[in-house]
Order: C-alpha cells, then sequence, then structure tokens
C-alpha cells in the first residue's frame, strides 16, 4: 500500500471512530461507495474518499475536537480562503494544494458532503441561488501570477479584472451570504435531500430521502467495516447507471487536483512558493 493510501485509510478510521464514538450518522459517497461494494476498498485509480452526512450531524461534528493528528475544515470555523463549502476532516502531517489558483493548504483528507433536505418542485432554483453565492466567494479568494495572466486568453484576461476590481473587494461580503445561505439551508425541510455544492447536475446530487431511511448496509474499505445509504444500489445507479462495470482503460484516471503535495510534512502556502522558486 502506497504512502497516500495508507493515510487515506488511517484518515478514514480515525474520522469512523469518531462519530461512532459521539453516534454521528454517516455513508460512503461517489466513487468510495463503489469501492467498499466491487473493490473491497478504494478503486485502483481514485485518490480520495468522500462520505455523505446529513447535517445536523455535520454540524455537530464540527462542534467538536478533531482527535490528535488531525483537524476539521469548514468555512464557518476557520479563516483559511476555503474554495468549497462541504467539509473535510484531514490529517495535519501532510500537505495537499490542489488546485493553484486557490492558495489553500491542507492535509490528505476525506470530504464530507451535507445532505440538506429540500422540496423536490424548489431543488433546482435553491440549488442555483446557492451557487451563485458560491461561484462569487471562490471568484474572491482566487489568484493568479502576472506570467499566468499575461499567457491567458482575453476572456480569462478579463475576467481576472473583474475578479480584482469587483469579487476581493467584495470578499468578506461574499463570504458572509455563504456562510447564511449554509443556515438557512440547514433550517429548510422538504422530501429531498440535496448536495448544494458539488461538481454534478442536479440529477445526480437531488436524491429521494427514502434511500437513507433505515439501518444503513455495510461494506468492508481496506479492511474497515463503513456505512453504505440503505438504498445504495439505487442511488449508485442514478449517478453512475452501470456502477459495477468498470470504465474503459483510457477513463481510468483519477479526476482530481494535486497542485503540490508532500505527505511526509506540512508546509505553508508561502514556504511553498518559496520552495518553487
Amino acid at each position: 500500500m502506497n504512502l497516500l493510501k495508507t493515510k487515506l485509510v488511517n484518515t478514514l478510521k480515525a474520522f469512523a471512530d469518531l462519530c461512532d464514538r459521539e453516534g454521528l450518522r454517516w455513508y460512503m459517497a461517489f466513487g468510495s461507495a463503489i469501492g467498499a461494494v466491487r473493490e473491497g476498498g478504494l478503486i485502483p485509480w481514485d485518490d480520495d474518499i468522500d462520505v455523505y452526512m446529513p447535517r445536523e450531524d455535520m454540524q455537530k461534528l464540527l462542534s467538536l475536537s478533531a482527535p490528535d493528528g488531525y483537524e476539521l475544515l469548514h468555512l464557518s470555523t476557520v479563516n483559511q480562503p476555503l474554495p468549497y463549502a462541504y467539509a473535510k476532516f484531514c490529517e495535519n502531517s501532510s500537505t495537499i494544494w490542489e488546485q493553484r489558483k486557490y492558495p489553500c493548504v491542507i492535509g490528505v483528507f476525506i470530504d464530507i458532503f451535507p445532505l440538506d433536505q429540500v422540496p423536490a418542485a424548489e431543488a433546482s432554483a435553491l440549488r442555483s441561488a446557492y451557487l451563485r453565492r458560491l461561484v462569487a466567494y471562490k471568484r474572491g479568494i482566487r489568484r493568479t501570477s502576472f506570467g499566468r495572466w499575461w499567457q491567458s486568453s482575453l476572456h480569462d484576461k478579463f475576467a481576472t479584472f473583474q475578479d480584482f476590481l469587483y469579487y476581493r473587494p467584495m470578499l468578506p461580503r461574499s463570504r458572509r451570504l455563504l456562510l447564511e445561505a449554509d443556515t438557512v439551508a440547514a433550517a429548510r425541510r422538504g422530501d429531498r435531500y440535496m448536495l448544494y455544492d458539488n461538481i454534478y447536475g442536479d440529477a445526480k446530487v437531488v436524491y429521494d430521502k427514502a434511500l437513507f431511511d433505515g439501518e444503513p448496509l455495510w461494506g468492508e474499505f481496506e479492511g474497515l467495516r463503513v456505512p453504505l445509504p440503505s438504498g445504495n444500489d439505487a442511488l449508485l445507479r442514478q449517478i453512475y447507471g452501470d456502477y459495477m462495470t468498470p470504465p474503459p482503460e483510457e477513463k481510468r484516471v483519477s479526476g482530481h487536483h494535486h497542485y503540490f503535495m508532500d505527505l511526509t510534512r506540512r508546509l505553508s502556502v508561502s514556504e511553498i512558493k518559496r520552495m518553487q522558486k
């Protein structure tokens, strides 16, 4: 097992132990759920772990202290410019800078996607309004070097000017509005679960709540016993179709960003920049 995989599995175990101790609900999600069903662990070409957590359980989680060697990251709990509105459970002895344009350093992590309740008829409109706030916030924190700006397209040059002149000065307001949207989402009730912040379209992130009703199913993930939604098969088919058939060889690649990674120590953004000069 390579070092990244070892750290991922150890991070999942620490997360699971914390949730079990505190009685928090969570479920393996997306490719991690496929891995638990089809592979008994990480999909060979995958390099992260995703979980679902009902919003009320995630709120309880964020009120806790992380175990030694780990940290919980969310916009509501840290000042770092996190380019996402979901949470991450990270180990703190490694360095991952995911995308160059967002100067944010974390450790080997698990993505925690909150399951928020919504009325089915309003799901798409609610998510669109939320994503507008998220985009405004992300444009306020993204950065580019002069050299990269100079080599970019005319469209990207204009967008960078917009970031600098409008979105960056508006960042405190954008962050506040995004956190307010999170608070409203947490209080909303409805007959569907939805992930507001996710790369997939609505059809893959709006779920019948019944798929999570009752006792979870259990799978194995790299020797760990992990919970799956009670409607895991229907859920994965909604997202992927025939998820039990691996994709063609040319599509067996990670879709995640690792602009900079050091698995042996935690470095800051400024330290990484000095190393790259």
